[in-house]
């Protein structure tokens, strides 16, 4: 399905941001920031919505005002960017046209080249090339005909910057450090255990929402065994 390796990578994407709050990532925050702004500032001079670089500039601010592993850590940060990231998608494909069916070839290329940008924004050099090829494949991919291009489901996009972001607090709850995953209104840190639960959590959600595609991937993994 054309839209699970575009959520792949959305969630690749998303599992890098969450350190965007160290300090050695300030002067790339602030460059966002001041991206953030041209983009609105053009917008405006054209007379087009100027919301997808105040978004821009919003979620700048919260790794600006975040200290190393705190709210960009916790569960409300999680949702908080997740909110910021999936506007960024609805107002970057608004830009263009007020329909938001991904079954339009239009659409679906506005969709790969945000996706593309946030890739660059976010991601470690070292991941362009491998990230910019993975791109390059789904494309001819779907030129080729060899995945179709099925409306992309809206619901599955943001679960997947979600998840990206609660797998990095899990993933870091296993550190020494641990993670303060309630940041803002406690300091406590929380450790395996939590971690454990996260990824458990995030697994009921993903059965939840999307019961038809799990039973898709163990059908998928039963053929090739």
């Amino acid at each position: 399905m054309f839209y699970d390796p575009l959520a792949i990578a959305l969630a690749v994407i998303s599992a890098n941001i969450p350190d965007f709050d160290h300090e050695f990532k300030r002067n790339h925050v602030i460059t966002i920031i001041a991206l953030g702004a041209i983009v609105s500032l053009f917008l405006y001079c054209m007379g087009l919505p100027y919301y997808l670089g105040l978004v821009i500039i919003f979620l700048g601010g919260i790794f600006l005002l975040s200290n190393h592993r705190g709210f960009t850590h916790s569960i409300l940060g999680a949702f908080l960017i997740t909110l910021f990231l999936s506007l960024f998608l609805f107002f970057g494909i608004g830009l263009s046209s007020y329909d938001l069916d991904f079954n339009n070839p239009r659409n679906m290329m506005i969709l790969l080249i945000l996706i593309i940008t946030l890739g660059l924004l976010f991601l470690n050099k070292r991941l362009y090339p491998i990230f910019l090829v993975a791109i390059a494949l789904i494309v001819v991919s779907v030129h080729m005909g060899f995945i179709s291009p099925l409306k992309i489901n809206l619901t599955l996009l943001v679960f997947s910057i979600f998840f990206g972001l609660a797998s990095h607090i899990s993933l870091d709850s296993f550190t020494p450090a641990g993670v303060k995953a309630f940041s803002s209104f406690s300091d406590r840190e929380y450790h395996k255990k939590f971690g454990i639960s996260l990824l458990i959590a995030l697994f009921v959600m993903f059965v939840l929402l999307f019961p038809n595609k799990l039973l898709f991937y163990f059908y998928f993994l039963a053929n090739l065994l």
